[in-house]
């Protein structure tokens, strides 16, 4: 059940309306707003809250398609599309490097209907919301953004089961630590902000968008392998990459291709990443020594037969027990 404005409600009613959708989309993250209408004029309207007046730009169209809802907790989902951005045509501030480079992934939105010919703040239908998904290009002329219902986060499993290899996410902090980045239930405990190390790009691979060389890296073979990548600057600034190779000499191989080519002299930062292992290379014993028994969440120890290593992640890595725990 939804609440309506009296006067839109009215207005609903008559045989010849003046309405329009609206999307808004935000916050992102610089904690501004963005907003895209579906008519051939820009649109100043201030929805109820305290973000106050978001002009929805026309200039690349909006077209909502019809919104899918069920009344059993089902994830609710509809599309909007608009035109591929081109130079002087951003998708509102947004270029298609940036979106590509996730810009606009899992970012709140709301979908709006107003009478264009009475903005009143506040008097609008709230149609649907919940959180952007897949973003993607069709025809190469537009581009299509998914969006899904706040249900879909019911989905996510929340409880654990036995595995082998670590649970926590790396660099996880207890809940109410100050400061803490990533806050989980079960946390890991490390702090890998600590772990970044920045750097430039100082040559690039036969790869462009995946393989480069920063010659300031003293660090020896496989350091950061596993580790994570996160570009600062150019066409794919924010994005972050699991790193798949760390040579001598600094050339580093990420494990999946940037959405746009890496370039000389752009900025990143790198880190050791867990391997998730008791022991090991960069494993929980390499970040947490003599106390990895209180900080590692997995079960490294199970006993694990020759036809259970085929269906447990992990069964056949050494756990430093001695053999592979037949």
């Amino acid at each position: 059940m939804k609440t309506i404005d009296a006067v839109l409600l009215a207005h609903k009613a008559q045989p010849a309306t003046t309405l329009c959708d609206l999307l808004l989309v935000g916050p992102l993250a610089d904690g501004s707003y963005r907003g895209f209408a579906g008519l051939d004029r820009d649109v100043a309207f201030a929805p109820a809250g305290s973000i106050g007046t978001i002009t929805f730009r026309a200039r690349t169209g909006l077209e909502m398609s019809a919104l899918q809802s069920a009344a059993d907790l089902s994830v609710d989902n509809a599309e909007a599309q608009t035109l591929v951005p081109v130079a002087g045509y951003e998708i509102e501030g947004f270029t298609q490097a940036q979106i590509d480079s996730g810009a606009l992934d899992k970012v709140r939105c709301l979908v709006l209907q107003v009478n264009y010919e009475d903005l009143t703040a506040g008097r609008c239908e709230i149609v649907g919301g919940g959180t952007i998904g897949e973003v993607r290009t069709k025809f190469g002329q537009r581009t299509i953004l998914e969006i899904r219902s706040l249900s879909q986060q019911l989905k996510q499993m929340l409880g654990a089961v036995d595995s082998l290899l670590c649970r926590a996410r790396f660099g996880s902090q207890p809940i109410g630590t100050p400061g803490a980045r990533i806050v989980e239930r079960f946390p890991c405990g490390y702090d890998a902000e600590a772990e970044w190390v920045s750097g430039t790009i100082t040559a690039l691979g036969a790869e462009a968008d995946r393989q480069f060389t920063d010659s300031a890296l003293a660090q020896a073979a496989d350091y950061f392998a596993p580790g994570m990548v996160e570009i600062l600057d150019g066409d794919n600034a924010g994005q972050q990459i699991e790193v798949e190779a760390f040579g001598a000499g600094g050339a580093v191989t990420l494990k999946f291709p940037a959405a746009a080519l890496l370039a000389n002299g752009v900025a990143y930062r790198i880190r050791r990443q867990c391997s998730k292992r008791w022991t090991g290379h960069n494993s929980c014993e390499t970040f947490h020594g003599a106390e990895k028994p209180n900080h590692f969440r997995g079960e490294p120890h199970i006993p694990v037969g020759d036809s259970g290593q085929l269906n447990s992640p992990g069964a056949a890595l050494s756990r430093g027990v001695g053999g592979t725990g037949e």
